[in-house]
């Protein structure tokens, strides 16, 4: 099993925000090809290692994918494997398992985001609800910003911070079957990968 998480290198503007002079930006949260990669951080449960990946040997990332048979991240059916995808990177969806989806699916919604049905099921939302003392160290839109400006180990750091936490989740999954729905705070089934 691998789990990743994957940051961009330009940012997105957020309705009501202007742009920052001196920084690129995508045209949106949905232009996967134009928002760039800067790093993907990942945990190998085969090594029990940490792994980071940037421009000099991100084509090592495709070669330890082909290596597992899980690939897992929060919320990557929406949007990690569409990045990766539209920048070369193939995680085959079959391998792919996404925490977040098994989370909806065992809250009684769908799969397919309807914003007043899903929303409140954010990885800060998630880990708070389940891991006391547990919770994101940043802001996933502020980490292009960060890279373009030099911060370097800010954004790894940051990266990693989210595949340990996305780690301890699914530790949780697979040990319990169950989690603790960030909204109601009822204990939910969850099905492990």
């Amino acid at each position: 099993m691998l789990i990743y998480d994957v940051e961009i290198e330009n940012a997105v503007l957020s309705h009501g925000e202007e742009y920052i002079p001196g920084v690129k930006y995508c045209a949106g949260w949905y232009d996967f090809s134009g928002m760039g990669i800067s790093c993907i951080c990942a945990y190998d449960y085969k090594t029990m290692q940490y792994r980071v990946f940037c421009q000099d040997n991100i084509n090592i990332f495709q070669k330890l994918i082909d290596e597992h048979d899980i690939i897992v991240g929060f919320n990557n059916h929406n949007f990690d494997d569409k990045l990766c995808l539209a920048n070369g990177i193939i995680i085959p969806e079959v391998k792919s398992y996404d925490i977040l989806k098994q989370i909806w699916l065992g809250a009684g919604l769908g799969t397919e985001y309807e914003y007043n049905r899903h929303r409140g099921y954010s990885l800060n939302a998630v880990l708070k609800a389940n891991i006391s003392g547990a919770g994101k160290s940043g802001i996933g839109a502020n980490a292009p910003i960060d890279w373009q400006n030099g911060k370097i180990g800010t954004v790894i750091d940051y990266c990693i911070a989210d595949v340990w936490n996305t780690k301890l989740l699914l530790d949780l999954i697979i040990s319990t079957g169950e989690l603790r729905d960030p909204k109601t705070l009822n204990t939910i089934q969850v099905c492990g990968p």
